[in-house]
C-alpha cells in the first residue's frame, strides 16, 4: 500500500510539473467562450400561468446598435441549446450563410394542450388549447420580445412534430405573424381530423398577397402528413409563398431536427451568402447595393457582419485604396459603435492616409473600449510622442 501511495504521489508531482511547464511555455489556457443566454418568466394572463422563456443573443448584440430577426422555437427545452449554437455557427464570419439572430425558446407546460384543438375539436373557440396558446404567443410573448430586445420585424417559427399542427393554426389565424417557418416532420392531421388544415387552406385562398418562406422536412417515416400538406400548398399557395420539401432518409423522426433547421435557415436566407475568401464585392457601393436588395427581400434593414466589412476594408487598404477602405471601416462604426476593433481599423487607415489627428482620435476610442488592446496603446503612444 505504501509503495502504491508513493507511486501515485510521484505521478501527481510529474503531472503537475509537466502541466506547469506546458502553461509556462504556451501561456494561460484559453477560456471556453460563453454563450449569451437568458431565462425569463412571463406571467401570462391569457394562459393563467407562468411560462418559462429561454433567449439566446448573438455575439454582436452588446456591441452593435443593429436589430435582429427572431427565431421562435416551439418545444424550446428540446431544441434551444443546439439551435442557439447553430445560428451562431451559420452567421459566423467563415460561413456567413445567415444573419445573426435572436433565438427564443418556448418551454412546454402542456404540449398536447397548447398544440391541439382541445376537447370537441372546436378550433375557433377561445377555450381551445391551441387558441389560448396562440393568443399568448401573438398578444403577450411577441410584443414582450419586441419591446424589450433589439428585434427586426422578421420572425421565423420552428415547429417539430405535433408543434407543426400549431404552426398551421397560427398561420391560419394570422398569416403575418411569422414571415418564415421550418416545419420538421410536422403533424398536420389531428387523427383523421382536417379542421386545422382546412382553416390553413382557406387562409391561403383568402390571403393572396401574403409572403412567406416555408421549409418542410421528413425523416425516414410515414409521409401521409407531409404529402397532405404538400398537396395543399401545390394547389392553393399564393405566388408570394416560397416553399420547399426535403426528405432525409438517413434520419428518423427525432434525429431529423438538426439537419432540418440547418438547411431550413440556409433556404430562408439563400441569398445572404458572401464568400469572405473570394468576395465578388469589392467597393463600398457594391456592398450597399447588395444589402439594399436583402433589405427589400426581408422587409427590414439588413446589416452586414462586422468581420465581413472589416475584411473588405483591409482588402482595399492592402491594395492602396485607402479612401475606399475608410468607407468600409466607417460603416462598421455606424453599425457597431461599441466595437473596439472597428475604431482600431479606422485608426490604422487614417494613419496610412496621413491623417494623424483622426488616427489618434480613433485609437483612443478603441483603447477606451478595450484597455487590453496593447497594439493600439503602443501605436497611440508613438503617435502622441
Amino acid at each position: 500500500m505504501k509503495t502504491i501511495t508513493k507511486f501515485c504521489f510521484v505521478l501527481f508531482i510529474n503531472i503537475t510539473v509537466c502541466f506547469g511547464s506546458f502553461t509556462n511555455l504556451y501561456g494561460q489556457v484559453e477560456a471556453i467562450p460563453l454563450s449569451d443566454n437568458k431565462a425569463i418568466a412571463i406571467d401570462s394572463k391569457v394562459l393563467k400561468e407562468q411560462r418559462s422563456i429561454w433567449i439566446h443573443f448573438p455575439v454582436s448584440y452588446n456591441t452593435s446598435n443593429k436589430r435582429y430577426p427572431v427565431l421562435y422555437l416551439l418545444d424550446g427545452e428540446g431544441h434551444f441549446k443546439y439551435v442557439s449554437e447553430l445560428t451562431d455557427y451559420l452567421s459566423d464570419y467563415d460561413r456567413n450563410r445567415a444573419p445573426e439572430m435572436i433565438v427564443v425558446g418556448i418551454v412546454n407546460v402542456s404540449r398536447s394542450r397548447d398544440f391541439t384543438p382541445g376537447k370537441g375539436n372546436n378550433n375557433t373557440s377561445d377555450t381551445a388549447g391551441n387558441s389560448k396558446f396562440f393568443q399568448f404567443v401573438q398578444d403577450e410573448l411577441v410584443p414582450y420580445i419586441d419591446q424589450n430586445y433589439k428585434t427586426q420585424p422578421y420572425r421565423i417559427l420552428s415547429a417539430h412534430s405535433l408543434a407543426g399542427l400549431f404552426s398551421l393554426y397560427a398561420q391560419a389565424r394570422n398569416p403575418r405573424l411569422f414571415q418564415a417557418s421550418v416545419l420538421i416532420s410536422p403533424v398536420v392531421l389531428y387523427g383523421e381530423n382536417r379542421d386545422i388544415l382546412n382553416q390553413y387552406q382557406a387562409a391561403l385562398q383568402k390571403n393572396k398577397n401574403i409572403s412567406e418562406k416555408i421549409f418542410i422536412t421528413l425523416g425516414d417515416e410515414d409521409s401521409k402528413n407531409t404529402d397532405t400538406l404538400k398537396n395543399v400548398l401545390t394547389s392553393d399557395a399564393p405566388a408570394g409563398i416560397n416553399w420547399k420539401f426535403q426528405k432525409y432518409n438517413d434520419e428518423n423522426h427525432f434525429s431529423v431536427t438538426y439537419k432540418s433547421i440547418f438547411d431550413g435557415l440556409k433556404f430562408i436566407y439563400n441569398n445572404w451568402f458572401i464568400d469572405n475568401y473570394n468576395p465578388t464585392i469589392q467597393s463600398y457601393s457594391e456592398l450597399q447595393s447588395y444589402f439594399n436588395k436583402l433589405s427589400d427581400e426581408f422587409g427590414y434593414k439588413a446589416v452586414p457582419l462586422e468581420d465581413l466589412v472589416n475584411n473588405l476594408g483591409y482588402r482595399q487598404l492592402r491594395s492602396g485604396n485607402t479612401e475606399e477602405a475608410i468607407k468600409f471601416f466607417k460603416e462598421n462604426i455606424r453599425n457597431y459603435p461599441n466595437s473596439w476593433n472597428a475604431y482600431d481599423s479606422l485608426g490604422e487607415a487614417c494613419l496610412k492616409k496621413g491623417d494623424k489627428k483622426s488616427a489618434i482620435e480613433n485609437y483612443k476610442k478603441s483603447v477606451n473600449i478595450n484597455p487590453d488592446n496593447k497594439d493600439g496603446k503602443e501605436i497611440l503612444k508613438q503617435l502622441e510622442n
